[in-house]
């Protein structure tokens, strides 16, 4: 199950061609970190909770391996978010600025002022409207 996240955060990042060596260092490193954890307590858990007694089962043996798949699917969920997200889908966040291109800017005003004028032929606005709108339009172009 932890490899199948894995993967398909590699894939992800594969696909959002990230070229960058820091999110997939943390990926491999902390993955890597997650499950060396887990074997560690897996094998010496038995000994720090029981003792030197076979017959039990420590519970902390088999919760390590539960918290091992809920922390890497923390640290896939964080690397993917963070930097395998395509520039189209963070293009929206609060921290972006976007970019004017003015002749795409005049190209709308000059869409908005068809549509105006198909509104004003078809009768749903005035003239006056028209006009007062046509005017704001070509100030802005």
């Amino acid at each position: 199950m932890a490899t199948a996240l894995v993967v398909t955060a590699a894939l992800q990042g594969i696909r959002a061609k990230v070229t960058d060596r820091a999110p997939w260092t943390t990926l491999g490193i902390g993955v890597a970190a997650i499950w060396l954890a887990v074997m560690f307590v897996g094998v010496f858990a038995p000994v720090w909770v029981t003792g030197t007694d076979p017959d039990r089962i420590p519970f902390w043996a088999g919760l390590s391996v539960i918290a091992g798949v809920i922390l890497t699917v923390i640290l896939c969920n964080f690397v993917k978010t963070a930097s395998f997200q395509p520039a189209e889908s963070t293009a929206g966040s609060t921290t972006a600025m976007p970019t004017v291109d003015l002749e795409s800017a005049a190209e709308d005003d000059t869409v908005k002022l068809r549509r105006l004028a198909q509104l004003r032929d078809s009768g749903v606005i005035t003239e006056a409207e028209f006009q007062a709108k046509k005017d704001e339009l070509l100030r802005r172009i």
